[in-house]
């Protein structure tokens, strides 16, 4: 009986040396890219001459929580600089790209953000740049002929455009028509080429607002006008250029 026991016990010993102590499992870092503002990567607009933040967070979802990860920027056009193309860093953290411009071309450049971590496969966010006018109301200051289009009537005149020491806003002077007293702010949103003239009264007891395109030195407009000089409302459509 003795023996048995000291035979089973040999045995239960030899097994318990075959089996390997469990070791855990390393799970890769589980992240992603977004913009500051928890948005996907997408179109950024850049002034042809100044400078430019992105913002990136490349935010923590799972995983192992030590390993850092890189993300690198690519594709800038040759007279676009940036600070910084690459970082690394244990997540969550943000990255910020700074481009940097002197008399840029114009144009829209596809780019790449590329990420990695340690037992994961790379990344790609893809994504375009487009260089604009720092002040996209500088190719429309200056003497505007017009030819309206209105409900009542149709004519043609001239207005002038003059900058407002404020970057995509100008004001038109004789806009409409409407008599060399009057002054009509315009604001520009430079990344859609899309314009706005917000309800405002332009000088003769007018009250005036529209909205419409620019593309280059030329505006398309539709406005509403109250209290005109002729004492009759109208809407218009009007095309303006420099």
């Amino acid at each position: 009986m003795k023996k048995t026991v000291l035979i089973l016990l040999a045995l239960c010993a030899v097994v318990l040396s075959c089996q390997k102590t469990p070791t855990s499992v390393k799970v890769p870092v589980s992240y992603v890219v977004e913009t500051a503002k928890n948005e996907p990567v997408s179109e950024i607009f850049i002034p042809d001459n100044g400078t430019y933040t992105m913002s990136l967070l490349v935010k923590y979802l799972g995983g192992f929580q030590e390993d850092d990860v890189m993300i690198a920027l690519s594709g800038l056009p040759s007279d676009v600089t940036v600070s910084h193309d690459t970082f690394s860093k244990v997540p969550t953290y943000q990255a910020d790209f700074v481009f940097t411009t002197a008399n840029a071309s114009h144009g829209t450049y596809p780019m790449t953000i590329t990420s990695k971590a340690d037992g994961s496969d790379a990344k790609t966010y893809n994504f375009n740049l487009t260089v604009r006018a720092a002040d996209c109301a500088s190719s429309l200051l200056g003497d505007l002929s017009g030819a309206n289009e209105c409900s009542n009537r149709d004519y043609t005149y001239t207005a002038t455009a003059v900058a407002t020491g404020i970057t995509d806003k100008l004001q038109i002077i004789n806009f409409g028509g409407y008599g060399s007293n009057t002054n009509t702010t315009v604001y520009l949103n430079c990344n859609e080429n899309t314009l706005t003239i917000p309800s405002q009264n332009i000088g003769n007891a007018t009250i005036l607002e529209g909205s419409g395109t620019f593309t280059g030195n030329s505006m398309t407009i539709t406005y509403t006008a109250s209290n005109t000089p002729g004492g009759f409302p109208e809407t218009c459509n009007v095309t303006l250029t420099k």
